[in-house]
């Protein structure tokens, strides 16, 4: 049986919480409004017999549909089948998310639009602007904390700022800190110094880290204006973000 339920966080926005071993599926609330658009047509073809199957999914899952059974495959683990649910309880389900998150687009909208005219009048030369795709955030020296949206479409668009200058940490000129590409051994060991990090070896191949942050492959991204030291953490795709430090040219 596919049990749910609805939420407000503190901010007040709505979250989707999926109980049991189906929990994984939460992700499914991160899919953007024209995919979940998508979905629910497909899934009112398969139901009314104008296709024979259908498949969708979000990052770690994939969900496999006739129109009486839909098969939730975990990517993760060897496409590993860990249930099976009716089409209709998945179409129901579907339904409510795509109304959930279209309310939930307004509210995000606003509020970012507040956030950004608070910053604007507000905030300090020396405190560094972080914004993770959907919500903004100001900070000093170092900054942790989860990711508003687990949705690529989202993330992937985070900067860094600091007064007129800016970079997107994601997409300019990023690497590993490792010497499985991008650097020489001697090369990691002198950024390692440089930046106060430390290293460790794994199967031949040496990365950076710092004591508290160990778990996670530290990447650098840099432009003409910054440079910014962060790592993405998670289970199984990035849920939070870590940014060690950033440097001003």
């Amino acid at each position: 049986m596919l049990e749910y339920d609805f939420y407000k966080n503190e901010s007040g926005r709505d979250c989707l919480y999926i109980k049991g071993k189906l929990e994984g599926l939460n992700e499914l609330a991160s899919c953007s409004i024209s995919y979940l658009e998508e979905i629910v047509d497909n899934l009112t073809k398969l139901i009314e017999g104008e296709i024979a199957t259908y498949d969708f999914g979000f990052e770690v899952h994939s969900v496999d549909c006739t129109k009486e059974i839909c098969k939730v495959i975990d990517t993760y683990d060897g496409w590993k089948e860990i249930a099976q649910i009716s089409t209709p309880a998945i179409y129901r389900l579907m339904q409510v998310i795509k109304k959930f998150v279209i309310s939930n687009e307004n509210y995000v909208h606003d509020d970012k639009k507040r956030q950004q005219d608070t910053i604007a009048s507000d905030s300090p030369l020396n405190e560094f602007l972080f914004f993770d795709g959907v919500k903004t955030y100001l900070f000093k020296e170092q900054h942790f904390d989860w990711l508003y949206s687990s949705d690529y479409n989202d993330w992937v668009n985070s900067y860094v700022e600091i007064g007129n200058k800016r970079i997107n940490i994601i997409q300019e000129n990023v690497k590993v800190l490792s010497t499985f590409k991008f650097f020489k051994k001697e090369e990691l060991e002198l950024l390692a110094q440089k930046f106060n990090l430390k290293i460790r070896e794994k199967d031949a191949i040496y990365y950076a880290y710092s004591q508290n942050h160990d778990t996670h492959q530290f990447e650098i991204s840099e432009n003409e204006a910054l440079i910014v030291i962060y790592c993405l953490e998670g289970s199984r795709a990035p849920e939070s973000i870590f940014i060690y430090k950033i440097i001003e040219k």
